[in-house]
């Protein structure tokens, strides 16, 4: 019996235009097997982001994104170099930029301040839709026509304008998780002339979902005994909505261009986790259960308008904008200890409920005034920009915790009856701030040198006060 080595052949793609082929042959074919093939032509791309003329500025189109499908601008972020995130509340959340927190970084939407959650005002990019978005700006340097807030740099989020589009569609999908659950999205834009200049409209509606299991072993030491194990179940699930509009025409002569956008995020976020004594994972060994609950409902909208017009032999932008930001959580948390006496699962001793209820309104008022000109070989820009923002907070809790008896005493009712809501240390407060930066900036080229220097002066002036401060 006769064997014939038969060549082989692997074709590998690397990346989008980039195909490696290594094949290996032992033996040449048999005329008598060939065969006559049509041609085969391979077409291929590399995608890089979009050049600009500022050095400090890269832009990330939605040619670099398309390909990837993103759902959100977290989606979308994940794929830029040097972004990271802070955790993965529905996957992307918090931007860091050269590692440093999220409060270091500035979120901007066409180029406006955006108010967001938490002590640092951070803002989650993963609630706006990826469909809403023109580009992506990542600014990495400061300069003195940008707030001084950002010190890791900012990232600017551009939104589809009127010019954007002309025509419409409608896209609609789903995702299907392993915990065989659909999450459906639906999103709709126009845009073209209309009101006697151009508007786009969209819309969006998506399902997000992010099912996990996990699971931990603690040690007394390391290298050491076995103390516990705990099993836990963590889904986040939710709908976004978003819509967003822009206006643009000319005014005499000038463009004047108006906009807003309102983005909801309605989540609940399940947790819940048993712990096991001495990593034995049966019904007698169960220390602890607990359950944790959390209902979100948090809204971000803005409205802006903004004139550019020649003026004294340059251009003259004038800007308004209303920024607002409300959220609602609300969370519950039980467990339930077993292993207080010699009574093991289900005979439970002590009981703890926690609820706590927080409340944030945010408003911003931002007002802008710049003047760009040419000056010689040189460009000079200046003006000021104010900002007014008022935010309230309520964070209140409430506990009730009690030991449960063996039988055959009653079992007291669960969760029971708790007392009034009390407002955590600092938990009541109101923050009143107006910030006044006027800037000057100049930039020129010298040879193959690009250059700018320039001065920005930043006053704020804030009041907060403690409610819960006697």
């Amino acid at each position: 019996m006769h064997a014939r080595p038969l060549a082989t052949a692997i074709a590998v793609a690397l990346a989008p235009g980039l195909l490696l082929i290594a094949a290996a042959a032992q033996a040449a074919p048999d005329p008598a097997d060939a065969r006559s093939l049509d041609s085969v032509e391979v077409k291929g791309q590399i995608f890089y982001r979009d050049r600009t003329d500022e050095p400090a500025t890269l832009v990330y189109d939605l040619e670099y994104f398309q390909r990837f499908e993103p759902l959100t601008v977290g989606d979308m972020l994940k794929r830029v170099p040097s972004v990271a995130f802070l955790s993965d509340v529905l996957e992307y959340d918090g931007v860091r930029l050269r590692g440093l927190d999220p409060g270091y970084t500035q979120i901007l939407i066409n180029g406006k301040r955006v108010p967001g959650g938490g002590f640092d005002r951070s803002f989650f990019v993963d609630r706006i839709p990826a469909e809403l978005v023109e580009r992506i700006e990542i600014i990495r340097s400061a300069s003195a026509d940008r707030s001084g807030d950002a010190v890791a740099g900012s990232l600017n989020i551009v939104l589809r304008d009127g010019y954007a589009l002309e025509g419409g569609y409608i896209r609609a999908g789903g995702l299907h998780y392993n915990d065989d659950e659909f999450e459906p999205s639906v999103s709709a834009v126009w845009g073209g002339e209309a009101l006697g200049g151009r508007l786009l409209l969209g819309a969006n509606a998506q399902g997000r979902r992010n099912p996990k299991q996990k699971y931990s072993q603690r040690f007394d030491e390391p290298n050491g005994e076995l103390d516990n194990t705990e099993v836990q179940t963590d889904v986040r699930s939710g709908e976004d909505y978003s819509f967003n509009a822009d206006y643009s025409t000319e005014v005499g002569e000038g463009r004047l261009a108006l906009n807003a956008y309102f983005v909801r995020t309605d989540r609940l976020q399940d947790e819940d986790s048993v712990e096991f004594v001495e990593g034995i994972e049966t019904p007698d060994n169960i220390d602890v259960v607990n359950i944790n609950d959390l209902d979100i409902r948090t809204d971000n909208w803005s409205i802006g308008s903004e004139y550019e017009f020649p003026m004294a032999g340059g251009e003259t932008r004038i800007r308004f904008g209303l920024a607002g930001f409300d959220d609602r959580q609300d969370e519950l948390e039980d467990e339930f200890e077993y292993l207080r006496d010699d009574l093991p699962f289900p005979d439970d001793d002590r009981f703890t409920g926690d609820r706590v209820v927080l409340d944030i309104e945010d408003r911003e008022f931002s007002a802008e005034l710049r003047h760009e000109r040419d000056v010689a070989d040189m460009k000079l820009k200046f003006g000021v920009d104010y900002t007014r923002k008022g935010r309230d907070t309520s964070i209140l809790s409430a506990r009730n915790r009690f030991n449960i008896p063996d039988a055959p005493a009653p079992r007291p009712t669960i969760p029971g009856d708790f007392n009034e809501f009390e407002a955590e240390p600092g938990g009541i407060n109101t923050i009143d701030e107006d910030r006044v930066e006027p800037f000057v900036k100049l930039n020129g080229e010298s040879g193959a040198l690009e250059w700018q220097v320039g001065l920005r002066y930043q006053y704020t002036d804030l009041d907060i006060f403690d409610a819960t401060v006697e």
